[in-house]
């Protein structure tokens, strides 16, 4: 048995209770093949005991903070028997937004080799490297994981990830969850539960309860949807009301209480907005019952808002009272009115339960009355479960944005005023505060950034819309053919990128594109320099002016600045089949399947020890035009031996860096990474000062000649 038991009591300002920790063993997966990258626990567990902070990151403010904050799910019944014959009212199960007990209540089932939760994928992941130095990092492996297309539901996910758990209740639970990299479908993954009452109420083959039928079963998700940078976001829930095309709960930007300009879109000193994006959970398929397996319309039944901080919607089973499970299992059915007197919609379907979403109410900004909103809650059910009966469950995390490059430009935009918007004056429907506060957005520039920023939900809903049309395709999405793997090597007139032929096998193959982004991997813009904007420089094969190859060498490449790379392959697009937007098209593999996070230089050839210069020197931390595009803590020793090791010393003498040099190059940085730049050996920031570097030259073997020479650079901060 997998002996785990960890216990979280909500420390709040409202309960003032205690928090109590205990191992937990946090096995978990990646699913990192699309623009939104998730992982997915053994237990099904998105809570914040879970072992990191953040479920999942978004592409847009290059997966600097999660879009996930936490999430929790519930089951409960009523009129249960436990083994001993023991009658419960309601018996509740969870895995709690910070609570989760996998001894007791929430068991994973390790399968026959021991393993919790497997990966698949649809290919051999590609092999990334730079100067020798493999990344694997958007692919990590290990034993237990396996290609295996056939396995994949549809065979068209780039992934799939599943575990099985079982519940106190009696219940097993079947876990699956897929992620794709092709560009209509990289927004989302899909997860799925497959609930079936096995009677099983641990972890042993005993069936503990082989002939007890579930009686008033309900599935609620509670889900804390952080938004970014800024925490406190406008919550909406749609798909309550007949006629709705989706059934979807989101966040979106929102204008911080006390500010004096409009901020909507948390907007950067640089004019950047870095939370322009939205966020959703939806449901895309819920059995109507163990019987009938078409997908029922008017589930989850109810939905609402709470304070995120309510003990009741927190914990776990183990520790829940029985007044708190009463509760939980009333909102359940009846959602928050009969709780806090929260009103309903109107017009929903019948004998649904909806609550008015946060930006329905009077509400100038979304802090107005904070300690009522903070989570989205939503409940399917009842259902009754007789032995062996199972009911499946589909919902999708999704987002939506305008493009970091559409966010660079509307925002340097409203930073001079100059900010318009060509489309219909509809700013009110996509941002209701506005329209019962105009002063929210005075100005026509302030109402133009506002309205670009609000085309994310336009964006949310075509994604949503896709991950429907997914499952309701059976998850037979069209797919481009698997990426190359791909190696970049530095030299002193150009930079080679060469690639593999693994893409050749789909029948329907046809070329390639190499494209580059110069000074990062990841967009980002700062005084007027846009770095990590990927442009295509090259493709081959069909429909192209040059023939099929395996290898490109980029000439363009300018002297001390850093490149990166991915190589994506096409098809010809006349074997796939109609995509969710209506689309027969060509496809390539997806951006970050073989991208390469470490930098690529032209290479100087070898100088010897008369010839050494640091660059820049001084380094100034305010000098940014003085500095490497995309590398501000970089500092670079040129013509240098071609082998040779290099001390970097403080003025009084300390040892504060080492670095080998063994490209047989003229040049080499402090620190490879961005994250090494001007650190010393433990990773401290190096102050400003004067510091002496100290070059050794050596043989090719390692071994020293004998000689060496010293240079001192100053650096200030």
């Amino acid at each position: 048995m997998k002996k785990i038991y960890y216990l979280v009591v909500p420390l709040c300002l409202l309960f003032s209770l205690f928090i109590y920790h205990s191992t937990y063993a946090n096995v978990f997966k990646w699913m990192r093949v699309g623009r939104y990258r998730a992982r997915v626990v053994d237990s099904g567990d998105q809570g914040q005991a879970s072992g990191e902070d953040d479920m999942a990151f978004y592409y847009y403010d290059n997966e600097r903070r999660g879009v996930w904050d936490t999430g929790a799910t519930h089951f409960a019944c009523r009129d249960w028997y436990d083994e001993n014959n023991t009658y419960h009212a309601i018996k509740f199960c969870a895995m709690g937004m910070i609570g989760i007990n996998e001894e007791i209540e929430i068991m994973p089932v390790p399968d026959s080799e021991g393993i919790y939760i497997r990966k698949y994928m649809r290919y051999q992941p590609p092999a990334i490297t730079v100067d020798g130095f493999r990344l694997d990092a958007p692919f990590p492996w290990d034993e237990s994981d396996e290609v295996n297309p056939d396995y994949i539901l549809g065979n068209t996910a780039d992934v799939m990830v599943e575990s099985w758990f079982n519940i106190s209740m009696g219940l097993t639970i079947h876990q699956r969850a897929w992620s794709w990299s092709q560009i209509n479908h990289d927004d989302y993954d899909i997860r799925e539960f497959t609930i079936t009452n096995t009677g099983n109420v641990d972890l042993d083959d005993e069936i503990e309860l082989p002939d007890q039928t579930i009686e008033g079963f309900y599935f609620l998700r509670n889900i804390r949807t952080g938004h970014g940078y800024q925490q406190w976001n406008w919550r909406h829930e749609y798909g309550a009301i007949p006629g709705d095309s989706l059934r979807l709960v989101y966040v979106y930007p929102h204008r911080d209480r006390g500010k004096d300009t409009d901020n909507l879109g948390e907007m950067r000193s640089s004019g950047f907005p870095r939370s322009a994006y939205w966020r959703g959970e939806a449901h895309l398929h819920v059995d109507t019952s163990p019987t009938d397996k078409t997908d029922d319309i008017t589930q989850p039944q109810m939905t609402g808002e709470e304070n995120v901080n309510c003990s009741w919607l927190r914990t776990h089973g183990a520790t829940a009272s029985l007044s708190d499970i009463a509760l939980i299992y009333q909102t359940m059915q009846f959602g928050f009115l009969p709780y806090n007197g929260q009103p309903y919609m109107e017009g929903a379907y019948p004998n649904t339960h909806h609550s008015l979403s946060m930006d329905m109410l009077d509400m100038k900004t979304t802090r107005e009355n904070p300690w009522q909103r903070g989570s989205h809650d939503v409940a399917s059910g009842p259902y009754t479960l007789a032995p062996g009966e199972s009911i499946r469950i589909v919902w999708a995390d999704v987002m939506g944005t305008i493009s970091p490059e559409k966010g660079w430009e509307i925002g340097r935009a409203w930073q001079d005023g100059t900010c318009t918007w060509d489309g219909a004056d509809d700013l009110a429907e996509y941002y209701p505060a506005f329209g019962r506060y105009p002063e929210l957005a005075p100005t026509a520039n302030d109402q133009a950034k506002d309205r670009w920023i609000f085309t994310g939900k336009d964006s949310l809903f075509i994604n949503t819309w896709a991950a429907q049309w997914n499952v309701r395709n059976d998850y037979e999405v069209p797919i481009a053919p698997s990426p190359p793997s791909v190696e970049v090597n530095s030299r002193p007139d150009r930079i080679e990128i060469t690639w593999g032929n693994e893409s050749e096998s789909a029948s329907d193959f046809s070329g390639y594109r190499v494209y580059r982004a110069v000074g990062s991997p990841y967009y980002d813009a700062e005084d007027d320099v846009v770095v990590g904007k990927w442009e295509p420089i090259f493709e081959c094969g069909d429909g192209t002016a040059n023939n099929l190859t395996h290898s490109y060498d980029d000439a363009t490449a300018e002297r001390g600045k850093a490149y990166f790379y991915y190589v994506t392959a096409f098809d010809d697009g006349i074997q796939n089949e109609h995509d969710a937007n209506g689309k027969k098209e060509s496809l390539e593999s997806g951006e970050s399947l073989n991208m390469t996070t470490r930098a690529a230089y032209l290479t100087r050839p070898a100088g010897t020890l008369s010839s050494v210069r640091v660059v820049p020197n001084p380094f100034n931390i305010n000098a940014a035009e003085l500095q490497y595009i995309g590398e501000p803590d970089k500092i670079m020793f040129l013509d240098i031996p071609a082998y040779c090791t290099i001390k970097i010393y403080s003025e009084s003498g300390d040892l504060v860096k080492t670095l080998e040099h063994t490209d047989g190059s003229g040049d080499e940085p402090w620190g490879v990474l961005l994250e090494e730049h001007l650190v010393t050996e433990i990773g401290q920031i190096i102050v400003s000062g004067i510091y002496i570097a100290v070059i050794e030259e050596n043989n090719a073997d390692g071994t020293s000649t004998g000689a060496s020479t010293a240079v001192k650079f100053v650096i200030v901060r």
